[in-house]
């Protein structure tokens, strides 16, 4: 393991135990991220090594993508997308996703610490307004 992804490991590390959780009990090795509960969200919190750079990326799964509806429930997350500071939500395998990436270099603590609060809060916030509103909840 080189010393840049130690550092940043301990930074990761760090938040999530300071969020009440133990890093070494969150750990999925089969995904290589860390994962837990918030209310009715999964939260998963990666470390990605792109092209010699890192990046941290903090995702929630929100809801599948139904088969009706579809163009309706975009044009939704496309509203809230612009309504919403630093979440995005963006499409994978056709589940919607809620979801900071940032680089790590120069991220501190804090931050660290706002980007997760912010992806589980809003997640677990609107998780299930849009699963009621348009169904096909994500199981993962």
């Amino acid at each position: 393991m080189s010393d840049k992804t130690e550092e940043y490991t301990r930074l990761i590390e760090t938040v999530i135990r300071r969020a009440g959780l133990e890093p070494e009990e969150c750990y999925n090795e089969e995904h290589h991220c860390w994962q837990f509960a918030k209310g009715s969200a999964d939260i998963f919190m990666s470390l990605l090594e792109i092209g010699g750079e890192y990046y941290v990326n903090i995702a929630a799964p929100v809801m599948a993508v139904p088969r009706e509806r579809r163009e309706e429930l975009f044009q939704r997350l496309l509203e809230e997308n612009a309504q919403r500071i630093a979440v995005k939500f963006s499409l994978r395998e056709d589940v919607v996703w809620l979801e900071i990436n940032r680089e790590m270099r120069g991220l501190g603590f804090d931050e660290a610490m706002r980007a997760l609060v912010r992806v589980a809060e809003v997640a677990d916030e609107l998780d299930q307004i849009l699963v009621n509103e348009y169904g096909d909840r994500w199981d993962g």
